[in-house]
């Protein structure tokens, strides 16, 4: 077998679901919606704000040839089959936290993987790598979608034919010329169900979206929640899945069921526990994952904020205690969901 034909076999075998190829060559179409973008403030702050080194991989490895692109599904059983079976019986003070944000850090996991494909490529090619997990200057859906792993959906999400839009992305940057994939023809038929879900209207038109709006940003800001988006939050603790959930791309999809996503111990979403979250009880939960990126509370005041709404009649008291909770954050979200309480 070919280098790369090696590489899929080794990445696959490793637990990698989707390997595609494609050139280092600039990505001058995505550049124009970028800078557009940027001139109307829809750049999201949690993006880099270099757009020359979105776009031109050379930037982040000089003299890079090849883009190596893979895809992970993250969703295990527990979430999908349990919580989809379970959702109409659900405590009404369980809280949501996004699927993604549920189990074992993707940035640790994955970057791990692609050292182990940047190690085996090296036995075999000399060359130069760089790894790129989410964090990284990348314009990655873009790459993904050059090497054939899938296309973007109307909500901006990428998605791959076998796993949905339930996938982690990262990239190989390398010197070494690897023959490039051709895309593939886009599943979405236009059918707007993610537009129309979208309780803040984030999606503004199919593949538009202001990250300003989004509740998945929304619960992961620091400081107060905007008055504006408290009631759409819902039951809400962490990111959103609604346009994700409603996409008929995403209704019959593969559970790779990878168990090293799988947390050591599941996060709370008991909302009252989560409200009173201790230090050591945060560390326990929440540290390995995604969910815990932002701190301990950050997810209580969302918690909070859930309580609000849901207006359960034996949280009263407590939202009343939270009123004089150390954090101000803490302090000034439950005295506005004390005050939706009793605006009932």
């Amino acid at each position: 077998m070919d280098i790369k034909q090696d590489i899929i076999y080794f990445s696959k075998e490793i637990g990698l679901d989707k390997v595609g190829f494609t050139t280092a060559k600039p990505f001058l179409q995505e550049k124009e919606v970028l800078l557009e973008r940027k001139a109307k403030n829809l750049i999201s702050p949690f993006e880099e704000q270099d757009i020359e080194i979105r776009c031109d991989p050379e930037k982040s490895l000089p003299g890079a040839k090849t883009i190596i692109c893979f895809a992970m599904g993250y969703l295990i059983y527990s979430q999908s089959s349990l919580e989809a079976v379970s959702s109409h019986i659900e405590s009404r003070s369980e809280g949501k936290i996004s699927r993604y944000a549920q189990v074992k850090d993707y940035h640790v996991i994955l970057s791990e993987k692609l050292r182990h494909v940047v190690d085996f490529i090296s036995k075999k090619r000399p060359g130069r790598f760089k790894i790129i997990v989410d964090t990284g200057s990348l314009i990655e859906k873009a790459a993904a979608r050059r090497a054939g792993l899938g296309w973007i959906g109307e909500n901006t999400c990428f998605f791959t034919p076998e796993l949905g839009s339930w996938i982690f992305l990262g990239e190989i940057l390398t010197d070494i010329e690897i023959e490039p994939d051709s895309h593939i023809e886009s599943n979405c038929n236009g059918c707007g169900s993610c537009v129309s879900a979208c309780p803040t209207g984030a999606l503004m038109a199919p593949f538009q979206i202001n990250p300003y709006r989004c509740l998945s940003y929304i619960t992961q800001i620091r400081g107060h929640i905007p008055e504006e988006f408290r009631k759409a939050l819902g039951d809400r603790v962490f990111g959103c899945d609604t346009c994700q959930e409603v996409c008929p791309c995403n209704q019959k999809v593969k559970i790779p069921n990878h168990k090293e996503f799988i947390p050591d111990i599941p996060a709370e979403r008991d909302l009252e526990k989560l409200a009173i979250l201790s230090k050591q009880d945060f560390n326990m939960m929440f540290n390995n994952i995604a969910a815990g990126w932002r701190g301990r509370n950050v997810i209580r005041r969302n918690a909070v904020c859930a309580l609000g709404n849901l207006r359960s009649e034996n949280t009263r008291n407590l939202l009343k205690v939270l009123t004089k909770d150390p954090s101000e954050i803490v302090r000034e979200q439950a005295r506005w969901s004390l005050q939706n309480y009793l605006c009932r």
